[in-house]
């Protein structure tokens, strides 16, 4: 298994190869054999979950029309990268107990973990100003959202998020600082720097500490709003009634998208508030507070984000969970039809031979 990951990732060289060792070289290996065990399902999860959010979203018309669109593949996307370009290799550190990957791929992978993970937050921040406009102005909501701007949107996000990601590049702090399977993180680089000790603070308040106050806020925003319209809807109850029964389904479906954002902003700050108050816990401690073993698992708690919203878009939406199935019985009718036709060409053989 190790082999696959480093034939894809890691160009082992005496030039790149430098001497650090995770602090799974100290585990047991049963530790070491189920955290890889686990990990590579994540990857496997991401992987293949985003991928199928990204065509479903891209190719199905029932998807297409969704409202968010653009918003939730672009989301799709910045997981999808973080399965494909920075979990491979953190894989097979935690496996081999050493960073294999060499340095240049070292800065590359944690320029990504930050670019892709910031991009993130800011998406699902994005996605909540999105569900506040559906449900506090729903009659202006498709010439107020429209593709353009949400493209473009998403674009600003992609670049606020990469302006974040390169400080460490120019000798802002270091990566392995923010990134502990990567290398070893020095005193100079962290609370000896105070130049470092800013940019950590800026990083977490202005990305994840951002991101939440402005979730925090449209949401109660959106909750206040929906209770006042309940309040109208029962008040003219048997108005809405005679008028149609689609202003009810769009209604339901409105707060039904609410809530499906809820629980996706829900899990990520599940996943990723472990890693960030540890961050400033050590900003204040030293970097030794929680030690290496806690860097290491917040971190890959965070990274089993990535597999958490094409599970959480299965459950909440029927029409992907009915698209699901209809590959998988397209595949398996294919592979039934190959199978016959197969067997068929076979008999017809048998019988001219004969």
């Amino acid at each position: 298994m190790s082999g696959n990951f480093t034939n894809q990732c890691c160009n082992k060289t005496a030039k790149d190869e430098f001497h650090f060792y995770l602090v799974t070289s100290t585990w047991t290996a049963s530790a070491v054999i189920l955290t890889t065990i686990l990990m590579i399902i994540v990857n496997v999860v991401t992987l293949v979950g985003n991928v199928f959010v990204i065509v479903a979203l891209t190719k199905i018309d029932a998807l297409k029309s969704m409202a968010n669109n653009q918003v939730v593949i672009s989301l799709a996307v910045a997981d999808l990268l973080v399965g494909l370009l920075v979990m491979p290799c953190a894989i097979d550190g935690v496996l081999e107990g050493k960073w294999r990957c060499g340095r240049l791929w070292g800065k590359l992978n944690a320029f990504g973990n930050f670019s892709f993970c910031i991009s993130s937050i800011m998406h699902l921040a994005l996605l909540s100003f999105d569900r506040y406009i559906a449900i506090s102005r729903p009659l202006v909501y498709s010439s107020v959202v429209t593709k353009t701007r949400a493209r473009s949107a998403c674009l600003l996000f992609w670049i606020y998020s990469t302006l974040w990601a390169l400080p460490p590049l120019f000798g802002v702090s270091s990566y392995e600082c923010f990134i502990p399977y990567i290398g070893k993180c020095l005193e100079k680089d962290w609370l000896q720097n105070k130049v470092a000790v800013v940019f950590t603070a800026s990083v977490v308040c202005g990305t994840y500490g951002v991101a939440v106050v402005i979730m925090c806020f449209v949401y109660v925003k959106i909750f206040i709003t929906i209770f006042k319209q309940s309040k109208r809807i029962s008040v003219t109850v048997e108005q809405v009634q005679r008028n149609s029964d689609l202003a009810a389904r769009t209604y339901a479906s409105t707060r039904k998208g609410v809530l499906t954002v809820l629980i996706v902003i829900g899990t990520y700050m599940l996943c990723w508030s472990p890693f960030c108050i540890l961050l400033f816990v050590q900003m204040a401690c030293g970097k030794s507070t929680g030690g290496p073993t806690a860097d290491l698992i917040t971190m890959f708690i965070g990274f089993a984000n990535s597999a958490c919203n094409p599970i959480i878009y299965c459950i909440r939406y029927r029409t992907f969970r009915e698209t699901v199935k209809r590959i998988f019985v397209r595949k398996n009718d294919c592979f039934k039809y190959f199978l016959g036709e197969r067997d068929q060409m076979q008999t017809n053989s048998r019988s001219v031979t004969s």
